[in-house]
C-alpha cells in the first residue's frame, strides 16, 4: 500500500505458488501505489486479488490496525509508518 513499484514488478503483479494452490482463499490487496510497476489493469484474475480504492478499508491493513505495532514495534528499534500517508 502507498508503495512504489518500479520496472521489475512484471504487469500480472503475482506469481502462483504452485498450480492453484490457495488463490481462492488468498487476500492480495493493492492501495494508491505508484511507479511503472503499479498499474493494475494486467493484474492476476485470481477471486483472492483485490484493488482497493477505500481509505478506510486500506486503513484496515496498516501497521498500526492489522498487526498493532504501535503497541510493540518501538519496543524494537524498527521504523515503520503506522498508518497512511495523506
Amino acid at each position: 500500500m502507498q508503495s512504489y513499484l518500479g520496472p521489475v514488478i512484471r504487469p500480472e503483479g503475482w506469481l502462483a505458488w504452485q498450480g492453484d494452490f490457495a488463490l481462492s482463499t488468498l487476500y492480495y490487496g493493492e492501495y494508491s501505489n505508484s511507479g511503472p510497476g503499479a498499474g493494475v489493469g494486467a493484474r492476476v484474475k485470481w477471486p483472492g486479488f483485490h484493488v482497493i480504492t477505500d481509505p478506510k478499508e486500506a486503513s484496515n491493513f496498516t501497521v498500526g490496525q492489522f498487526i498493532d505495532g504501535n503497541l510493540w514495534l518501538p519496543s524494537t528499534g524498527v521504523a515503520y509508518t503506522a498508518g497512511l500517508s495523506l
